[in-house]
C-alpha cells in the first residue's frame, strides 16, 4: 500500500479514546493504561477493526498520553516500552495489510513544569517514546493536539530523526480563538521548516477547525488534515457525550477540501459512523487544486516563554512603583495582613481598618484561606481595600487549592479589577484545615514556583497551554519565606522562587532580634524587596502553639515565650507580647527594608496594629511596661 498525498484523499480513523470509554461504560483518566489488561486489548482491537471497516485506511496506536511525563503521573513510568509496544502489536494486528499503522504522539502537557531551559529534556521523551513506535514497526508518525510551539520543536526534531513520516496536527482550545494566531503560525512555520508530509488540525469542533484552517491554508503548501471533534461535549449522567450528525460533519467537511484538505479523519467523539459517512463521500477521490497558496511569511519564535515584561516603565504598576519611589527613604516599607474573615463581611472587614489605613502604610496584602480554612474571597476583598482607600493591594494565591483553568481566568479578573501583586504560596492542604473529609488536593499547580511561572507567562502575554492574551498581563510577583527550622533547605528554595520571577519576599514572622539576624543574614545575596514579617503574641497559649511547631515555618524562641508566660494574667500577657513586638518593630525599622505586619488575634486587633505600623515608621512612642 501507498499513497501520493497529491493525488487522492484518504481517510484516517475516529476517537480511540472515547470509544473506549463508550464501551467500557464509564471513563478513564488513561486509555493508554488498557494496553496492559487483557481484556482492555480485545476492545482496543476491535475499534481498530470497526473503523477499518468503515474505511479507514490509517489507523493510529493507543498511545497519545504513552509519554514517560504523563504515565509516570499514573505511577506507570516504568511501563512506558511495554505499553507503547503492546499497542503497535494490536494495532498491526488489526491492520494486516489492510490500513497503515500510524504511532501516535500527544503533547508531554508538562505545562508549569516546564521551562526553556527544559527543551531538551523534552526532546528526549518524545525521542524514547517515538523509537519505541518505531522498532514495533508503524508506519508513520502522527503527532497530534500540539498547542505549544515549544513541545511541538522538540517533537519534531525527534519525530524527524526517525526517518518515518511525520504527520503533524496542532489541536486543543489554546488555537481556535482568534488572538492565538500567533502560535498557529509558529507552528505553521515549524512544519515547513522540518518539511513534515501533512499538517492537520484536529480536536477542535467543526466550527472551530474551519476558522484555524482558513489561517492554515493561506501559509502553508503542505497537503493538510483535518480530524475534528464530533460537535461541542455534554457531560451525561457522568460521561461526556457527543452529538455531530454525520450529516453536518459532510457539510463542513466539504468546505474543508476547497482548501487544501487530502486526509480526514475524526478526534474526540467521533466514532466509526463518522468514519464511514467520510469514506463516502471523499476515500480515494483526488483532491481539487489549491488556489491563492504561499508560503508561511513568519518568524519562528518558539523559546523565551518565560521571558517577563519590561519592569522600568513608569507608571505601569503601582505595587511596582512603590517598591522603587522608597529606595531613598530612611523608613521601611510598611504592609499589614487583612484576613478576609467567615465571621464577617467584606464591607465591614474593609470598613473595621480605616485607621490602619491612615497611619502611614504602604500596602495592605490580603491572604488565601490560611491555615486551609474557609474565609472571603481574597479578591474581592482587596479590590474593595483598594477602591476605599486608594492603596496598593497585594493579594496571596495558594497554587494547590484551583486547578490550572480556574488559576488562569481568576489571576486575569484579579487584573481586570486593578490587583497588581501576587504573594505566590503553595498553600495549606485542606486535610489540614475545616474542609478535611470535603476539599481535595489539586495538583495543576503543584507549587508556588508553578505558579510564578504561570504569572511570568501572563506578563509575555500567554496562558500556561500557549494560548495568546490580548495584551500581557502585568503582576508584581512575590513569594513567602518560611525560615523556621529548615533554613538552609528553604534559601535554596528561594532561589527556585527567584529564578521562576519572584521580585519580593514576605518571611513568616520573626520574634527576636536574633530571628531577625539569622533570616536577614539568610536573605542578604537576593536582589528580592524583603518585608520581615511581625506578628504580636498576645498570650501564652499563642505563644506555645507557634513554639510547638503547629504552623509550618514559623517558631517562637523559647525566651519569647517565657517572657510572655511570666504573667498570669491576660490582659499583662498582652501587654506583654506587645512591648516585645513593638521594640522589635523599632530596633529593625532602621535596617530592613520593608516590615510585614499581622495583625494580632485579638478584639482591639486594628489599634495594636496602629501602635506597631508607628513603631516601625520610627515614631518614639514609649514601650508598654510590663514591670
Amino acid at each position: 500500500m501507498s499513497f501520493d498525498l497529491t493525488t487522492r484523499i484518504f481517510i484516517g480513523d475516529g476517537a480511540l479514546g472515547t470509544q473506549l470509554q463508550k464501551l467500557l461504560g464509564k471513563t478513564t483518566a488513561l486509555p493508554e493504561s488498557l494496553n496492559l489488561d487483557a481484556a482492555g486489548t480485545e476492545l482496543i482491537g476491535r475499534v481498530h477493526d470497526e473503523y477499518i471497516s468503515a474505511g479507514a485506511q490509517i489507523i493510529e496506536t493507543n498511545t497519545f498520553a504513552a509519554n514517560f511525563p504523563r504515565l509516570d503521573r499514573f505511577g506507570l513510568g516504568g511501563e512506558c516500552e511495554r505499553i507503547n509496544t503492546i499497542a503497535v502489536e494490536i494495532a498491526r494486528k488489526s491492520a494486516a495489510g489492510r490500513a497503515f499503522v500510524a504511532g501516535s504522539v500527544g503533547p508531554l502537557d508538562l505545562g508549569l513544569a516546564a521551562t526553556d531551559d527544559d527543551a531538551r529534556l523534552m526532546e528526549v521523551y518524545f525521542r524514547s517514546q517515538m523509537d519505541i513506535l518505531k522498532n514495533g514497526g508503524v508506519d508513520l508518525l502522527m503527532l497530534e493536539t500540539f498547542s505549544s510551539p515549544l513541545e511541538a520543536r522538540a517533537a519534531l526534531l525527534a519525530a524527524c530523526d526517525t526517518g518515518l513520516p511525520v504527520f503533524f496536527s496542532i489541536g486543543g482550545q489554546s488555537i481556535s480563538r482568534p488572538y492565538a494566531r500567533k502560535a498557529v503560525l509558529e507552528m505553521i512555520a515549524l512544519a515547513n521548516q522540518f518539511k513534515t508530509a501533512a499538517f492537520g488540525i484536529n480536536c477542535l469542533s467543526p466550527y472551530d477547525l474551519g476558522l484555524v484552517l482558513n489561517i492554515v491554508a493561506d501559509n502553508t503548501d503542505l497537503p493538510l488534515l483535518a480530524y475534528p471533534n464530533a460537535g461541542t461535549p455534554s457531560i451525561e449522567r457522568g460521561l461526556v457525550r457527543y452529538d455531530l450528525s454525520e450529516v453536518l460533519l459532510i457539510e463542513e467537511a466539504g468546505k474543508w477540501l476547497q482548501k487544501g484538505v487530502v486526509g480526514f479523519g475524526g478526534c474526540c467523539g467521533t466514532n466509526p459512523a463518522h468514519i464511514k459517512a467520510l469514506a463516502a463521500e471523499f476515500k480515494d477521490k483526488r483532491p481539487p487544486a489549491r488556489l491563492g497558496r504561499k508560503s508561511a511569511g513568519v518568524e519562528i519564535s518558539v523559546g523565551g516563554q518565560l521571558e517577563r515584561a519590561d519592569k522600568s516603565i513608569p507608571g505601569a504598576n503601582p505595587v511596582r512603583d512603590k517598591f522603587n519611589e522608597k529606595k531613598s527613604k530612611k523608613r521601611p516599607l510598611i504592609a499589614v495582613e487583612i484576613k478576609p474573615v467567615l465571621s464577617r463581611s467584606l464591607q465591614a472587614t474593609v470598613e473595621s481598618v480605616g485607621k490602619i489605613a491612615e497611619c502611614g502604610v504602604d500596602f495592605f496584602d490580603v491572604p488565601d484561606n490560611p491555615a486551609a480554612n474557609p474565609g472571603r474571597d481574597c479578591m474581592a476583598c482587596a479590590s474593595l481595600l483598594q477602591k476605599k482607600y486608594s492603596l496598593p493591594v497585594i493579594i496571596h494565591k495558594t497554587a494547590t487549592q484551583t486547578n490550572a483553568l480556574h488559576m488562569s481566568s481568576y489571576l486575569l479578573g484579579a487584573f481586570d479589577l486593578g490587583i497588581r501583586g501576587i504573594l505566590a504560596v503553595t498553600g495549606d492542604p485542606p486535610s489540614a484545615g475545616a474542609f478535611d473529609r470535603i476539599a481535595s488536593r489539586v495538583n495543576d499547580l503543584r507549587n508556588s514556583i508553578e505558579l510564578l511561572r504561570l504569572i511570568a507567562l501572563l506578563r509575555s502575554g500567554l496562558l500556561v497551554n500557549g494560548q495568546s492574551l490580548p495584551a500581557p498581563v502585568d503582576f508584581a510577583a512575590g513569594c513567602a519565606f518560611a525560615h523556621g527550622s529548615n533554613l538552609n533547605s528553604q534559601v535554596a528554595w528561594l532561589e527556585k522562587k527567584a529564578e521562576a520571577g519572584a521580585e519580593f519576599v514576605f518571611t513568616q514572622p520573626v520574634f527576636s532580634k536574633e530571628d531577625y539576624g539569622r533570616v536577614s543574614d539568610a536573605l542578604g545575596k537576593f536582589t528580592l524587596k524583603k518585608f520581615i514579617g511581625i506578628l504580636p503574641l498576645i498570650s501564652v497559649r499563642q505563644a506555645e502553639f507557634i513554639r510547638s511547631g503547629n504552623i509550618p515555618g514559623m517558631t517562637a524562641p523559647q525566651s519569647v515565650v517565657e517572657k510572655i508566660a511570666r504573667y498570669s494574667r491576660p490582659e499583662d500577657q498582652l501587654k506583654a507580647g506587645m512591648s516585645l513586638a513593638l521594640s522589635l518593630a523599632a530596633e529593625i525599622a532602621s535596617e530592613a527594608a520593608g516590615i510585614y505586619i499581622v495583625m494580632p488575634f485579638h478584639k482591639n486587633a486594628v489599634a495594636l496594629t496602629v501602635e506597631l505600623v508607628q513603631a516601625a515608621r520610627g515614631s518614639k512612642a514609649t514601650p508598654i511596661d510590663c514591670g
